[in-house]
């Protein structure tokens, strides 16, 4: 259903700027089945396909779907295409890596294309 009809939407996806969404809450957990996000901030749930613009990705589940850029704060990428952007934190299970820049977190496998990894030092 749209981010509209959502019973107990929260604000924070209210206000992102997305197009033909597809979510729903299970057991209190986001779960963003398909559609378009273009802007915003997303703080939790499961994303399970889609689109990803742009934005900031704080917390959550990534099963699948198109990373076109923003930034990953932490979470857990299971699969799908991250095209570029920047990955701060987290796990990354699978996947392709096509471009963007690693700054930090675990990586278990999947295939890289191209990568540039940024290290911060105090």
């Amino acid at each position: 259903m749209k981010k509209t009809e959502l019973e107990s939407c929260p604000k924070w996806l209210l206000d992102a700027s997305t197009e033909k969404e597809d979510v729903e809450m299970i057991n209190d957990i986001l779960v963003w089945k398909s559609g378009t996000w273009y802007n915003g901030i997303w703080k939790y749930g499961i994303w399970k396909s889609g689109i990803w613009k742009s934005g900031i990705w704080k917390y959550g589940i990534w099963e699948g779907g198109i990373w076109e850029e923003g930034i990953w704060k932490d979470g857990v990428w299971k699969d799908g295409i991250w095209k570029d952007g920047i990955w701060k934190d987290g796990i990354w299970k699978f996947g392709t890596w096509e471009g963007g820049i690693w700054k930090g977190g675990i990586w278990e496998g999947g295939k890289i294309i191209s990568v540039v990894i940024s290290s911060v030092h105090p």
